[in-house]
């Protein structure tokens, strides 16, 4: 009865009319009956939290500071279009630190239950479908932090007024981020993307992190906007990158840069300051154009 009582809900709700609400819980309910998401103009209640999905497994580091991790598995397809998440889309958890980012040392135990004893479990979610969050409203923060994307993934057109965080985050085929809007941090720190990206005419606000990123392919930052500091230090771009039209209105280091193949600094605009130091073109030392 409750895998029919699911189905009919799904059905009911695809697609759903602006005025159409669901709770994120109700949601993990639905990939854990093994059920497709596609939502379009609904409003998200609740934290979209991944980490409490039954699909898991366990790790464990040893070691100093060894720590239980666990790795949760989206193995369906999510299409969220036009929607907006009024608390956090969480792909990523940490006892250690909280879902607010505070520090949860001394054993507390948050409400939804999960210990935060010695052992600071760490969860992580990994996508294996498809998943597309297009033209979306993020309220509140969204962490993908360590999560892997096997499968095509855009996040094109969508709103983050708070945090968003994809740290250490992998990406295996084409991602879109272009004409994106970040109110809050955007962290792409270690981010691996394995081919082409896109973060055409996004609008950074605040800080713009992108130190260590790996793009093996080529990715586009065409009419870009960085509003406050942007940080490429140490970021290998293999394949070159479009620059062309982008505009840095803070600081914008790319110290330690690696450029190769062909890149577009056409009409780049650097208002306050550029480090190119250490920085190279195709193993040669950067010159400045």
């Amino acid at each position: 009865m409750r895998s029919l009582f699911l189905l009919l809900l799904l059905v009911s709700v695809v697609p759903l009319t602006a005025q159409s609400r669901i709770s994120g819980s109700e949601i993990i309910a639905m990939l854990d009956d093994g059920k497709d998401i596609s939502l379009e103009n609904a409003t998200i209640t609740g934290d979209l939290d991944f980490t409490k999905l039954e699909d898991r497994e366990k790790e464990r580091k040893d070691g100093w500071g060894s720590q239980d991790n666990y790795r949760m598995h989206v193995r369906n397809k999510l299409s969220f279009v036009g929607c907006t998440f009024e608390r956090k889309v969480l792909g990523y958890y940490s006892e250690r630190d909280g879902k607010d980012g505070s520090n949860g040392w001394g054993g507390r135990q948050g409400s939804d239950g999960r210990s935060g004893s010695s052992g600071k479990a760490l969860y992580n979610v990994d996508f294996h479908d498809a998943v597309t969050f297009s033209n979306c409203k993020f309220t509140e923060d969204a962490h993908f932090k360590y999560s892997r994307f096997y499968d095509e993934a855009t996040f094109a057109n969508s709103r983050f007024a708070r945090d968003a965080k994809f740290k250490y985050a992998r990406f295996d085929t084409e991602v879109s981020f272009s004409n994106t809007l970040y109110r809050g941090e955007a962290d792409f720190k270690y981010t691996d993307f394995d081919e082409a990206v896109s973060f055409a005419s996004a609008d950074f606000s605040d800080d713009a992190d992108f130190k260590h990123t790996k793009f093996p392919e080529s990715v586009n930052f065409s009419k870009a906007v960085f509003g406050d500091d942007a940080d490429f230090k140490y970021t290998n771009f293999k394949w070159g990158v479009n620059f062309s039209g982008t505009t840095f209105e803070d600081s914008a280091d790319f110290k330690y840069a690696k450029f190769s193949g062909d890149s577009d600094f056409t009409s780049t605009d650097f208002g306050r300051d550029a480090d190119f130091k250490y920085a190279t073109v195709n193993g040669r030392k950067w010159k400045t154009m």
